[in-house]
């Protein structure tokens, strides 16, 4: 077989266990539903600032341009977005070209409709 072969059935194979474990991932925050989700509206608690913060987030902005939406300093979006990476509510999608990062929703906000709870929560409709 070429290495260049078994590079891709390497590949392929990384992808196939990772597929797995994202839906092992999956049916354990559908199981433990009732207990997650509870913790999660904990950590945003009254922070309109927070939740704000978090469905801005979409996958295409960065620092920046979150904060220009909401009108805040980008040091406070920097904060928040730290404090939800830490939790595992957004990741880093990707890296732009200029070195900043770009934001997005874990997959425990699809599963849990976080977005949706909170909006209803502090009457936050699009950003």
């Amino acid at each position: 077989m070429v290495e260049s072969d078994q590079i891709l059935k390497d590949i392929r194979e990384i992808k196939w266990h990772q597929e797995s474990i994202d839906g092992s991932m999956e049916l354990l925050i559908k199981a433990n539903r009732d207990a997650i989700l509870p913790e999660i509206m904990k950590f945003f608690g009254r922070s309109r600032r927070r939740a704000e913060i978090f469905l801005a987030v979409n996958g295409k902005r960065a620092v920046r341009e979150i904060a220009e939406i909401l009108g805040m300093k980008e040091s406070n979006v920097s904060r928040e977005l730290a404090k939800l990476k830490r939790e595992g509510l957004i990741e880093i999608k990707r890296i732009t070209s200029e070195g900043y990062y770009i934001y997005c929703k874990g997959r425990v906000n699809r599963i849990l409709r976080i977005s949706q709870k909170l909006k209803e929560k502090f009457e936050v409709h699009q950003f």
